[in-house]
């Protein structure tokens, strides 16, 4: 089967990746894929593109203006139809509504995935284009959501009985991922860091600086907890986004520059956790996020928030502690335990190897794909 995967990507995350394992494992099934990566006109080469081609994931640049418009529409069933593509599979709201509104006879079968609805400011341009995605969503031929507790978002309750269908996110073995990330050429996690999670007690967050992840409250909460521990405990948020000149500030508010660190993106940063007291999920709303998931094959203790799929996730994880979202009481005894426990041994209880994989993640878009047809 041929398949065209449309995505506007600003960079890596968990979105992006969970697309290239899902391309990866439907040309190892036999399948064509090719990604159509949508940025504005001008836009260089992106670190998106250049990934996907490294993992041998052929990549169509879309440059598109920034709006819908009947130029953007062409474009992307020009590419559609250069690709002779059997199925449009959109990961987010800009393929939606440029090619949802379409009658199907226009544009081929459509699914779309929901990845996670952030909540944008009311009015706001990026809240109107959230309107005109819920719209476009029920002209699709099939929605699938990441996790079960999105069936009950209200912006779904209208989709046709049987359109929704939940397929949870998988991901390749550690093993497997370790050797991507050599066959990639991925330099080693900054020594300053392993050295860091090595002579400290070191818990680690990763994810986009974004307002929806809480790292401000989870600073704030470190800045708390550190103090009722006996010896320097330290935090390394991983990643980059808009928050970062605010979280920045805030660290060097609370004097905490030598125990908070901000070292940006890093490829394979879950390979920290190797050494890490724990990892932390202190999210406001979430999906069915990945960098959980590689946190659970690591073995690592984790203190995450109980939003989207995170519950669904750790159950029965005996290393799993799960605590309110917005809770600063509840995130400082957390961390405080995670602080004062006994380094692990790196014997926890993993992700089912089965339920989240990449290959099963696979399995049963392909039975969607054929129920559309």
């Amino acid at each position: 089967m041929r398949i065209l995967h449309l995505i506007h990507s600003e960079g890596v995350y968990g979105a992006e990746r969970i697309l290239l394992y899902l391309a990866r494992e439907q040309q190892e099934r036999g399948d064509s894929p090719v990604v159509g990566s949508m940025r504005d006109p001008g836009t260089p080469p992106t670190e998106f593109e250049r990934r996907a081609q490294a993992y041998g994931v052929p990549v169509e640049p879309l440059r598109i203006v920034p709006r819908p418009s009947p130029s953007a529409v062409a474009a992307l069933l020009g590419c559609a139809r250069a690709h002779g593509a059997d199925v449009i599979h959109s990961h987010g709201y800009k393929g939606n509504i440029l090619l949802g509104a379409l009658p199907r006879g226009r544009r081929g079968p459509m699914i779309s995935t929901l990845h996670g609805w952030t909540g944008a400011p009311r009015f706001s341009a990026l809240w109107v284009y959230e309107r005109l995605d819920r719209l476009a969503l029920r002209r699709m031929d099939a929605v699938v959501a990441v996790g079960p507790h999105m069936r009950e978002l209200s912006s779904l309750r209208s989709l046709k009985p049987g359109h929704l269908r939940v397929i949870e996110n998988g991901i390749p073995s550690l093993d497997r991922r370790l050797q991507d990330l050599r066959r990639l050429g991925a330099p080693p996690v900054p020594e300053a860091l392993v050295g860091l999670a090595s002579s400290r007690p070191t818990l680690v967050a990763i994810g986009r600086l974004s307002a929806e992840k809480g790292f401000g409250a989870l600073i704030e909460a470190f800045a708390v907890a550190r103090t009722e521990c006996p010896g320097a405990a330290a935090l390394v948020i991983v990643g980059d986004g808009p928050e970062r000149p605010a979280l920045q500030r805030l660290i060097e508010q609370l004097g905490l520059q030598s125990d908070v660190l901000l070292p940006g993106y890093v490829e394979g940063s879950d390979r920290l956790l190797e050494n890490a007291r724990g990892f932390v999920m202190s999210s406001i709303t979430e999906g069915m996020p990945l960098v959980l998931l590689e946190a659970l094959q690591w073995r690592v203790p984790i203190l995450a928030t109980a939003v989207g799929s995170i519950p669904e996730v750790l159950a029965g994880v005996p290393n799993g502690n799960l605590i309110p979202a917005s809770s600063k009481p509840a995130l400082v005894a957390g961390l405080q335990a995670m602080i004062m426990q006994t380094p692990p041994s790196n014997a926890g209880v993993a992700a089912d190897p089965a339920r989240y994989s990449s290959a099963r993640m696979a399995r049963e878009y392909a039975t969607v794909y054929e129920s559309i047809q």
